[in-house]
């Protein structure tokens, strides 16, 4: 039996480009999952009414796709521009020249530092506080002496805000107890003060208003203020016309040991 070996000087033998076409068909198809053959099949049919767009969308990805935070920054600064103007702004950066970050608008601007700048003094909440409580009890007082005929072309306006409980009955459920004093004068008499109490409930969000007058002798009893320390607020003897709270009502606020 006869043996040739090659030599240096000559070729391997050629394969024909069909047979070399198969393999390297089957070398990309093992190399690659289904679907991105699938996709390369797609690609390649240019009639495909979708193949151009596609190729559009993966560009305009490769364009504007941001690797960090700073080049993202650059991008806003020139209103993501197209072409992208970060990829050179970026170049740039990486060169060492100086970079310019955009100014971030007072709008936005971090929530603390606005919250911070316009937060309210302690004599401004109390204020405000005094105010719109005090407008609550004359709306009570003002129903109160709606049908009451003694208050006719009587003067009268709040004369002093005594003394407040805020209690919460559930969450669709609180109500409000306040003493204060009115001063009224008849035509032709002298201007007087008058104590009472009133009630604000509030039930889904519809308010309800009670007021009564208050007399020397009147010390109702309400679990809601005086679990709260509230033994100075005054209510109505005989009178069921506010709520009284139960024995474990307490306080619906929670304070921290940097209160006032």
């Amino acid at each position: 039996m006869e043996f040739k070996a090659s030599t240096l000087r000559q070729s391997p033998p050629t394969l024909n480009s069909t047979h070399r076409s198969k393999e390297c068909a089957y070398d990309t198809a093992e190399s690659k999952t289904g679907s991105e053959i699938v996709e390369e099949e797609k690609l390649a049919d240019e009639s495909d009414p979708w193949a151009q767009e596609y190729r559009e969308i993966l560009e305009y990805l490769a364009e504007h796709r941001y690797t960090d935070v700073v080049e993202a920054m650059i991008a806003a600064s020139h209103g993501f521009s197209n072409p992208a103007q970060h990829k050179l702004d970026a170049e740039a950066r990486s060169s060492g020249e100086e970079l310019k970050f955009p100014e971030v608008s007072k709008s936005f601007a971090s929530p603390t530092e606005n919250s911070v700048q316009g937060e309210p003094s302690t004599k401004d909440i109390i204020e405000n506080a005094k105010k719109w409580m005090g407008e609550e009890v004359m709306v009570a007082f003002k129903k109160y002496i709606k049908w009451q005929d003694q208050f006719k072309d009587v003067e009268y306006s709040l004369d002093e805000l005594q003394h407040q409980c805020f209690s919460v009955e559930s969450y669709d459920h609180t109500f409000h107890h306040f003493n204060f004093t009115v001063k009224m004068k008849k035509p032709d008499g002298d201007w007087s003060s008058t104590p009472y109490f009133a009630q604000v409930k509030e039930i889904y969000g519809r308010k309800y208003y009670t007021c009564y007058e208050l007399s020397s002798y009147d010390d109702g009893h309400c679990y809601a203020c005086i679990n709260q320390g509230m033994h100075a607020l005054k209510h109505p003897i005989g009178e069921f016309g506010y709520d009284g709270g139960h024995p474990d009502t307490g306080s619906p606020f929670i304070y921290l040991s940097d209160d006032e």
